[in-house]
């Protein structure tokens, strides 16, 4: 019986910070899935609004989630200006910046702490562009 005890004792010493590390790897692997979502997320939102502003000049802001993926924590806010103060030149070269989050507090404001990806870009207005896209 008393080796019984002591087995016992031994495989749930073993046990107990086997089951912490699983824990903790599987809380990575889900940040590590959410970060791969948000970048393949923010990438794909920056090529779809470049390709609208190029064919209509476009400067109206967005924003959204992802809901329709299934992650409806996941934000975006899409910037874009052709002004000087935002790195454009009216008229000619319009800049556009991306951001993903995941809103973990779920205000739809990007708050400390909160990861995120930016990612942006230049377009330049021109009348090639919006020529191919009224075809």
């Amino acid at each position: 019986m008393l080796e019984l005890i002591a087995a016992a004792t031994i495989i749930a010493t073993a046990l107990v910070p086997a089951l912490r590390v699983m824990g903790e790897s599987l809380r990575i692997s889900r940040e590590l899935e959410i970060g791969a979502l948000m970048t393949s997320a923010c990438v794909s939102r920056l090529e779809h609004e470049m390709a609208k502003s190029a064919a209509s000049w476009d400067l109206a802001n967005s924003s959204g989630d992802l809901a329709a993926e299934g992650q409806a924590s996941v934000k975006y806010t899409v910037v874009k200006g052709d002004s000087v103060a935002e790195g454009g030149i009216p008229d000619t070269l319009m800049a556009i910046t991306v951001t993903v989050w995941n809103d973990r507090n779920e205000n739809d404001v990007l708050d400390a702490g909160e990861p995120s990806v930016t990612y942006g870009t230049k377009i330049p207005n021109l009348r090639n562009y919006q020529d191919t896209a009224s075809e």
